[in-house]
């Protein structure tokens, strides 16, 4: 059970509304009792909203509502959802896909793929001849560029590699310089050397003043000519980078690249060797580096379909290999491409999954969309819904016309083209979606049908309450409303969901809301209820004489008694002297009153209608009946009868308090069916007093 307990908002100073948990909760009321000041304190508290706004005018008093338990979410229909929520431009609805296709179901399925896609790693963090493969091979590589065509860029680090001249290989002039040429510190001796010329005009040595000898001219320019500090420093360091990938290459691979750049002087053999080298290294390193790219690459939903053909891509063929195809190579692209197989099957359930969500968000939107149609078509509304699908998780609501023989046409502003009937009930339908898809603690219907034809109400109840499909049925509704129709087809029509309709009648005394329940047996066809109070001894006879007539009124007057019996009970609220027929002249024969009379004794067993006129309808009688009697329906009975005897109707210069009467006294402002109306206090707290106070004025004496 929900409680709310509203102080001082708007016209309502103290009100206590208990909804039964998982029901259709009715508060059926006359209008100015505070419904929208009820559903909006509810709906504003549970927001955490402020209530200021809905002070009473002239008041100090802080309004205020407490709702036991505290409600995480409410949601309310009223005029303010309409303007604000749907029919927003080319928009049925805001959040499209949140109200149609998203469902606790797809919440679960997505779920469960995301929590796979965020596994789907090939963890290579711990493998440190993978991690060396990446990093190291990474930098040799950047020494050697390529061109866009594949081949390695001739650039001069490349042209000291190719050259004939080696100094690892020198020319007999110059063998006695081999020591030197061997050692570490080689390419700073070549450049020392080098530079060393520019000291030696006096034919000394400018390191230790000897003589220099005959052949010293011809080994200057011989040296000078083949090697240069960066010529030396190139081959060291393409030697050097060898040796940082030796342990991933081929022995027999490594010696002859070694032996190559060391020793070979022809240099097409030379650059067909580095271009293998770098071929092989490049395309390691790159599928390396891709792995590791895959591994920080977020992979979406809509990705899945190719995936497969991703992880296939990243595998490594050890064939493609002949520098770097050694044990410990092939143990790294076993590595690889085992975690690779593990998840191309894991992308193949994730291809299943991808397709049993695809399929629930296809079968959710023709659900939604063939829902919202019937509705449409039942309700009389010429206009097609459909669903149009922007991205993964995103969608549109949109609507097409319905032109006679013609193609649907889409509706761009789609609010002006409806018309307020349409637009209402049209949204009332949306805002069961959106409420079946947000799964509020509570939802409220603010008076949601009482403008509509009974032929579109009809449509709106059976379809909001449908047992049979998705729909409020079995969630907490709180429906207010001045209307007699949801009580008539959900309490007494709708007998399969009766049992979940609970339905109270709302009074506002001087500010105090209480609840009166109501129970199917509380609302009884119009012609049952006239004729139990016409029968009943208890009640005013202005009131039993009234509900004849009445009940006369709503049912085929098919004998001659009936017809006598309604231009009596006629003639006898005319005030005329003796009981006439419609024109006020023609007057009824004697035998034509004793079938009249009989007829009308069946329910009031001592009527004449000489004597009811004289002592009945006598002015006294009536001003203390009036003074006397409680129940404010029939009150209002005495009083019309009252204006009669007095003439004073047109006195009364009130013209919604004269309105208010004819409508609830004449027949055709009747339902089928009908709550017993001195059990329920159906007249408008201002009504009487009103009554009183023109009696008091106009037909008492001083």
């Amino acid at each position: 059970m929900y409680k709310a307990n509203i102080q001082n908002c708007n016209n309502v100073t103290s009100a206590e509304v208990n909804l039964r948990k998982n029901h259709l909760n009715i508060r059926y009321a006359m209008n100015g009792i505070g419904k929208s000041t009820i559903a909006q304190s509810i709906s504003m508290t549970a927001a955490g909203e402020d209530l200021k706004t809905l002070q009473p005018f002239g008041s100090h008093d802080i309004p205020s509502c407490t709702l036991i338990p505290p409600l995480g979410k409410v949601m309310l229909f009223n005029e303010r959802y309409v303007d604000t929520y749907v029919f927003q431009q080319s928009d049925v609805i805001q959040n499209a896909f949140e109200v149609f296709i998203k469902s606790p179901d797809y919440d679960v399925k997505l779920a469960s793929i995301n929590t796979r896609l965020n596994n789907l790693r090939i963890d290579v963090t711990q493998n440190a001849d993978i991690q060396k493969i990446a990093t190291t091979g990474g930098f040799v590589l950047s020494k050697l560029t390529s061109t866009s065509s594949g081949q390695l860029r001739k650039s001069p680090f490349l042209k000291s590699l190719t050259e004939a001249k080696k100094i690892f290989r020198l020319p007999p002039e110059l063998a006695k310089f081999k020591p030197l040429a061997e050692k570490e510190y080689v390419v700073d001796w070549v450049d020392w050397k080098n530079q060393g010329v520019k000291y030696d005009d006096n034919h000394i040595c400018p390191f230790c003043t000897t003589i220099l000898d005959k052949n010293y001219d011809t080994e200057k320019k011989l040296f000078n000519d083949s090697y240069s500090k960066s010529n030396v420093k190139n081959v060291k360091e393409m030697l050097s980078y060898f040796d940082d990938v030796k342990d991933f290459m081929d022995p027999t691979a490594f010696q002859k690249m070694t032996d190559c750049i060391r020793e070979t002087t022809d240099g097409p053999a030379i650059m067909a060797w580095l271009h293998r080298f770098w071929t092989d290294l490049s395309l390691l390193v790159t599928k390396i580096q891709n792995v590791q790219t895959f591994n920080s690459y977020q992979v979406r939903s809509q990705d899945i379909s190719s995936l497969g053909d991703l992880l296939k891509s990243l595998l490594i063929n050890l064939s493609d290999l002949q520098v770097f195809n050694n044990q410990r190579v092939k143990d790294v692209v076993d590595f690889i491409n085992g975690r690779i197989e593990q998840l191309l099957k894991e992308a193949e359930q994730l291809k299943s999954e991808l397709g049993q969500l695809n399929a629930l968000v296809s079968t959710a939107k023709k659900k939604s969309v063939q829902d919202v149609n019937d509705f449409l078509k039942t309700a009389g509304i010429s206009y097609e819904f459909g669903i149009a699908e922007i991205s993964e998780n995103k969608s549109r609501a949109v609507l097409k016309y319905l032109a006679m023989d013609k193609e649907p046409v889409p509706v761009e502003d789609i609010r002006p083209h409806l018309s307020w009937g349409e637009r209402n009930a049209f949204a009332l339908v949306l805002f069961m979606h959106d409420a079946l898809s947000q799964q509020p603690d509570i939802i409220i219907l603010d008076d949601p049908i009482s403008s509509f034809d009974s032929h579109k109400k009809y449509a709106i109840i059976n379809r909001l309450f449908s047992p049979t499909q998705d729909s409020l049925y079995r969630k907490t509704v709180l429906m207010l409303t001045h209307d007699m129709q949801p009580l008539i087809d959900l309490l007494v029509v709708n007998k399969p969901i009766h049992d979940y309709v609970r339905a109270s009648f709302l009074l506002n005394k001087n500010g105090v809301v209480s609840e009166q329940e109501i129970t199917p047996s509380d609302i009884k066809p119009l012609p049952t209820l006239l004729a139990e109070h016409a029968k009943d001894q208890s009640l005013s006879i202005i009131h039993r004489t009234s509900c004849l007539r009445k009940l006369l009124d709503s049912t085929p007057k098919d004998t001659d008694s009936t017809v006598n019996a309604y231009h009596i009970l006629s003639s006898l609220f005319h005030l005329r002297p003796e009981p006439t027929l419609h024109d006020n002249i023609t007057k009824l024969t004697p035998d034509q009153i004793d079938k009249g009379e009989e007829w009308i004794r069946q329910y009031i067993s001592d009527f004449r209608y000489s004597q009811y006129s004289k002592n009945t309808l006598d002015k006294d009688f009536l001003l203390k009946a009036f003074d006397s009697e409680t129940r404010p329906y029939v009150r209002l009975q005495i009083f019309r009868i009252l204006l009669r005897l007095f003439g004073t109707k047109k006195k009364i210069g009130d013209d919604a308090l004269v309105k208010y009467i004819d409508e609830q006294l004449h027949i055709e402002n009747d339902y089928l069916f009908s709550l017993d109306f001195l059990k329920y206090d159906i007249v408008p707290d201002y009504v009487i007093p009103r009554c009183t106070d023109f009696l008091d004025k106009e037909c008492k004496t001083p």
